[in-house]
């Protein structure tokens, strides 16, 4: 489909027998010395992940996918990355954060460092890469940060419009989830000079593993969209270096066809992706969705971020 209808939219060997075997009613323990602790029982966190596509394997690795702010693991990725994933070489599993990730980014982090572990064992042993989308970027580096043992296990980390230096509320569409000076907990996390960010920031703020961060000029939500795309010693790219004038915001972030073609490249060079490595430039700027990508789910999102929004306005 033409990219100029988007913008009338508006506003997702051994190992490979091995792995199968693992059944998913066990609930392993990942507390290992050097980690934050978990507060969350391993049985709820393990349940908060889910494989549609079954376990990965050493010829269908593995990807994590983090949802963002008012959504589920389900409907930002299960229509989109998932499928399109498969269809590339990968077995993508997503958590889905408590609340909608509305709650404590403290507590989803507890669900991305298990996760990663997690993932890594029902593969027997392969290192996930991590796919974040929006809060889902602060939660995972946090996750990295405070459980180094999870940055031990995680190939690579590819963050979709993350906000990694705080929102400024004020200016972003986030605030429509605000009722006069009453907000939910993760959204005072975002907020520019939050305590939450301060603790982030506060130590070895860098890419723990290999990084590649992407952002839109016209994402809205997360703002300023540069400046929180940063993060000392990942690589990042821009969706207008890819796609010139593309007018992806940040809810169709999670289907973007550029936005994916950056994310796959990243995928299959060890975490660095490369603009100029990318074939077929034509084709994809002229899509909205990746192919394989279930184009209804663009309207799916857009709907439920309505509908989730006028229970706060």
């Amino acid at each position: 489909m033409s990219i100029f209808a988007l913008a009338t939219i508006g506003l997702a060997a051994l190992q490979a027998f091995a792995s199968p075997t693992i059944k998913r009613d066990d609930n392993p323990s990942f507390v290992i010395s050097g980690d934050a602790p978990f507060s969350i029982d391993t049985e709820t966190l393990s349940d908060a992940i889910t494989c549609p596509n079954g376990n990965p394997t050493a010829s269908k690795p593995p990807v994590l996918l983090i949802h963002g702010t008012s959504c589920t693991g389900e409907e930002s990725w299960g229509k989109g990355y998932v499928p399109a994933l498969m269809a590339n070489g990968y077995t993508a599993c997503y958590v889905t954060l408590p609340n909608r990730a509305m709650s404590d980014m403290q507590i989803s982090a507890e669900y991305v460092a298990y996760g990663l572990h997690y993932v890594s064992w029902l593969s027997g042993g392969l290192k996930p890469s991590v796919i974040s989308h929006s809060q889902g970027g602060p939660v995972t580096q946090w996750a990295l940060q405070f459980w180094p043992s999870a940055a031990s296990v995680t190939k690579s980390f590819i963050a979709l419009s993350p906000d990694f230096m705080g929102v400024t509320l004020l200016d972003s569409d986030l605030s429509s989830f605000c009722v006069d000076d009453l907000c939910q907990a993760s959204l005072w996390q975002q907020s520019a000079g939050s305590n939450f960010y301060s603790a982030l920031h506060k130590k070895n703020f860098n890419a723990r593993v290999p990084t590649t961060t992407i952002w839109s000029e016209f994402d809205g939500i997360v703002t300023p969209i540069q400046s929180n795309a940063r993060l000392p010693g990942a690589t990042v790219i821009q969706l207008q270096d890819l796609c010139i004038l593309r007018p992806t915001n940040h809810i169709f972030m999670t289907i973007d066809s550029a936005a994916y073609a950056i994310a796959l490249d990243a995928l299959n060079n060890n975490g660095n992706a490369n603009v100029n490595r990318i074939k077929n430039r034509f084709s994809i700027c002229l899509r909205i969705d990746a192919p394989h990508m279930d184009l209804d789910v663009a309207e799916e999102i857009t709907d439920l971020f309505k509908e989730f929004t006028e229970g706060f306005v």
